[in-house]
């Protein structure tokens, strides 16, 4: 039932459009249909084509009945809008010409064709064409009555301004629902322009959480280089001078205690150079690149060289023009991209050779980091390729991630461009 009503309706209760609303398709054919039949029923049981009252011989009444056929004929053709064709302008001009000695014979159903008329008149014509054609029809229904013999001329004038005030409360109806359709249009394009106003608001706070993310990586980078850095770097140098302290230890100190010690101050100074390397990696990995220097290609470029210098070898290519009218977002999340998936080539591949291609296409960017080491294995994605995917994800891209074709570790991302969602509101 449900879904029948959203049919009946279309897409909102406005009557205005090039062709006849479905309910006002309903209201006439129910009309027509049920008139029709009573007066069809009621000339069958009362033996007489004309109705009793009616002082209309037969051949004029069928005459009259008979305009019902052109008006079947013509209601698909009908426009009930300004805008409409002229074709169709002229066919509801001829409608409403055409309906007019129709109602006066139809009984009940004149009631519902009338109503139809002035709502076609007024959604075609505005309302001047509405209040018209109630005028006529309160005039053509006056003049009927005064041509009756047994009706007196008071009688048929009070019905006639009743008719006319019917057909003037069906102008109200159609200017009540063209206004209210006009503010529930206002209030969708209102709603659209919130919802993508709160898309740009949600885009902004993710790239101010971004850049205070960055703000705290650099202080976390700037921290273990100053200071963890700064005192492995002391120690390493203390156990240096420590090593070559032992070679000048006096002759009585015991060979093998003297060996001992020299195992563990090589020992320590190995796992002290160890430790430097990884903090310098990890201040490199935390360290972002300034974006506002460098954007597009520039900042994966000089990223993926960044890398380059911690062990492994890199190599980055890209092709294609880099595209315009971005926002930032999809640069951004690219930049992040590459710097999580040379991160985990870092920590986890024991790879020897990192690959990073950038393609950038008409409607966004394709990103693959490849590496030649042991693979994903059974390693569950991390937390920073989580909400890498959620990221991507938002802007309707996506995230591959799994072993390469030759082995080894490979990462590719699709992202589309802020150009690319702009071309695609303006399909919509």
């Amino acid at each position: 039932m449900a879904a029948l009503l959203r049919r009946l309706t279309g897409p909102g209760l406005d009557p205005r459009g090039p062709r006849p609303h479905p309910v006002a398709h309903v209201a006439f054919v129910v009309t027509v249909f049920l008139s029709a039949l009573v007066r069809v029923l009621d000339s069958l049981f009362i033996g007489v084509v004309v109705p009793p009252g009616l002082p209309y011989p037969d051949a004029f009444y069928v005459g009259m009945m008979l305009c019902v056929v052109p008006l079947c004929l013509l209601w698909p053709f009908t426009g009930w809008s300004p805008e409409a064709p002229a074709r169709r302008r002229a066919a509801t001009a001829f409608f409403l010409v055409l309906a007019i000695p129709v109602f006066p014979i139809m009984g009940f159903g004149g009631n519902a064709l009338v109503a139809i008329s002035v709502a076609m008149a007024a959604c075609a014509f505005g309302v001047r064409g509405g209040l018209f054609q109630a005028a006529l029809v309160g005039v053509v229904n006056a003049l009927f009555g005064l041509s009756h013999p047994a009706l007196p001329n008071g009688y048929a004038l009070v019905n006639g301004a009743i008719m006319m005030g019917y057909g003037l409360c069906a102008v109200a109806a159609v200017v009540l629902l063209v206004r209210s359709a006009e503010r529930a249009r206002r209030t969708r394009e209102l709603l659209s322009e919130l919802e993508h106003a709160h898309e740009l608001l949600r885009r902004h706070a993710a790239r101010d959480r971004e850049r205070a993310i960055d703000d705290e990586r650099a202080r976390m980078a700037r921290e273990m280089h100053d200071s963890t850095g700064h005192h492995l770097s002391a120690v390493h140098l203390c156990l240096a001078n420590a090593e070559r302290a032992l070679a000048e230890l006096p002759d009585q100190v015991p060979h093998e205690l003297r060996e001992e010690l020299r195992t563990d101050v090589s020992q320590a100074r190995g796992l002290t150079k160890e430790a430097l390397a990884d903090t310098r990696r990890w201040v490199r990995a935390l360290k972002p690149l300034s974006l506002t220097e460098r954007s597009g290609p520039e900042a994966l470029r000089s990223l993926t060289e960044s890398f380059g210098r911690l062990g492994v070898a890199t190599s980055f290519t890209t092709t294609g023009v880099w595209p315009e009218g971005t926002d930032g977002e999809a640069d951004l999340i690219a930049f992040r991209c590459v710097q999580e998936a040379l991160t985990n080539v870092l920590r986890h591949s024991d790879a020897d050779r990192a690959e990073v291609l950038v393609r950038a296409l008409p409607d966004g960017l394709d990103i693959t980091v490849s590496d030649d080491g042991r693979g994903p294995g059974d390693r569950v994605p991390g937390f920073g390729l989580t909400a890498l995917r959620e990221r991507i994800g938002a802007l309707e891209g996506t995230l591959e991630v799994g072993p390469g074709e030759e082995g080894g570790f490979r990462l590719r991302a699709r992202i589309p461009t802020a150009a690319h969602e702009r071309r695609t509101e303006a399909a919509r």
